[in-house]
């Protein structure tokens, strides 16, 4: 059987399990909302396949979008499932034309409220293997894959009264990729806690215990597991500190030079919430590779919400599966709740990283501008080759509601990424994007935007600009 089309059935199966059974115990005021759409576009690009100076070739692209979009809430179970296919007629060389699927769903449903659930989700997207020319899918010369991605999650939770609670939650995913199927891995993962209660208004616990085996299918494996005991003081109702301590015995391939992925490890740290809309915490302690710290923030302001976080934790390539937001054209920006560009992932490779990532914004919605600003740096440390990344930038978007029917959209991206390894080098992309669009009807609406893109690179051969217009027309029903 074709792997697209297995996968699909599985997806699906994995999905629609919790879904029928959902319907099967909904409520009167469970409700089902499907809305399809269809989008056609024109775009005309200078340099298609982000060729260096002289090598530029333009293209001329239509686009059609055909998907739609499935939600559920009430009853005892929720779902959510965005499906979207893509097809690209290239004028000028007709072998490019193309056709590509995406979709992206989860669910969830109560079997026994409060006590026992079931959630799911899974997805069928597009990225680039590595970074050395990083496009979308409209980009030609660009070595892209197809990820395929499944995950069911149940969870049980079981309070003892006002002593404490417990939760098991048990894992299995699996991450396809139609290209560098080396890479593809499937991962088990159990966690257990038990925290504590009401009863301990003035000092809470908890115990943690978490194991995770994802194996690749080039024959490595990576196993992370720890215990952890913390104990937690309330000073006063706003202003707690805590402590943890803890083991953990990680197996997974590395420099020899390295410290060894097992031992002890600790943390000490403060939550303090001098109001309603604000929340801090950080923390210092070590682990196996050194001092660790981590931080949060989060403000809520008049129209909006300030936001900064600090952590530091080991990764696979494979757990960074972030669901991203899609602009007009369909093109990968960035993740809404992390704020994580598409370009800012690893090359895809097996192994084991330490992330070092901060990350801070700014939100504001009003009734006729929203305003969102994400800064971020973050280094990464292969654990096997002793290699380091850096990606770091700013990305900024507004839109203006011009008029009832008409609106104005700005988007800002830049990134600085420097790899080293053997090619040693510094990557600097600059995108915007500027537009207006218009709703022509209740259902139908029209855009047009110009978006310009430039890597200036340490190697010469690397460095491109593109200029790009876009017109789409959309219609829902």
């Amino acid at each position: 059987m074709n792997l697209n089309r297995l996968y699909q059935a599985v997806a699906a199966s994995v999905l629609l399990l919790p879904l029928s059974t959902a319907s099967i115990a909904q409520t009167a005021d469970g409700r089902w909302d499907f809305t399809p759409r269809i989008s056609v576009g024109q775009i005309f690009s200078d340099n298609i396949g982000l060729a260096s100076s002289g090598d530029e070739e333009s293209e001329s692209i239509s686009r059609l979008d055909a998907g739609f979009a499935l939600d559920r809430e009430g009853g005892r179970g929720r779902a959510r499932l965005d499906y979207n296919l893509v097809g690209l007629v290239y004028y000028d060389d007709s072998d490019l034309n193309d056709v590509f699927q995406q979709f992206d769903g989860d669910a969830r449903v109560d079997l026994v409220p409060g006590q026992f659930f079931v959630e799911a989700d899974a997805s069928f997207d597009q990225r680039t293997l590595n970074r050395d020319r990083p496009g979308d899918i409209l980009t030609t010369n660009v070595d892209r894959t197809d990820v395929r991605t499944i995950a069911v999650t149940p969870v049980y939770v079981q309070r003892l009264e006002d002593i404490a609670v417990a939760e098991l939650r048990y894992t299995y995913d699996r991450v396809d990729y139609s290209e560098a199927s080396e890479t593809d891995s499937e991962r088990n993962r159990v966690r257990a806690r038990l925290d504590s209660g009401p009863m301990f208004a003035r000092t809470g616990w908890g115990l943690t215990f978490d194991r995770s085996e994802e194996d690749f299918d080039d024959g490595s494996s990576v196993t992370l597991e720890s215990i952890e005991a913390l104990g937690r003081l309330n000073m006063t109702d706003r202003f707690s500190v805590f402590g943890a301590v803890g083991d953990e015995q990680n197996e997974f391939d590395q420099d020899p030079r390295r410290a060894q992925p097992d031992d002890t490890f600790w943390r000490v740290g403060a939550t303090f919430e001098p109001s309603a809309r604000t929340f801090m915490e950080g923390f210092f302690g070590n682990r196996f590779f050194g001092d660790t710290f981590g931080a949060t923030l989060r403000h809520r302001i008049r129209d909006g919400q300030l936001f900064a976080d600090y952590d530091e934790t080991l990764r696979t390539v494979n757990e960074l599966r972030v669901t991203p937001i899609r602009d007009a054209d369909g093109n990968l920006i960035f993740d809404g709740d992390t704020g994580r560009p598409i370009f800012e992932l690893p090359d895809v490779r097996s192994g084991v990283y330490l992330s070092k990532r901060f990350s801070a914004g700014l939100t504001i919605r009003r009734p006729r501008t929203r305003i969102g600003l994400r800064v971020y740096d973050e280094s990464r440390e292969f654990e096997l080759t002793d290699q380091g990344e850096q990606a770091r930038g700013v990305i900024g978007d507004v839109a203006w509601r011009l008029r009832p029917r008409t609106q104005a959209f700005l988007f800002v991206r830049l990134e600085e990424n420097t790899f080293e390894d053997q090619r040693d080098r510094e990557d600097t992309l600059f995108t915007t994007r500027v537009g207006v669009s218009r709703d022509l009807g209740p259902n139908t609406s029209a855009a047009i935007d110009y978006t310009y893109r430039e890597l200036d690179s340490t190697q010469d051969v690397r460095d491109y600009t593109e200029n790009r217009l876009t017109a789409t027309f959309t219609r829902t029903f």
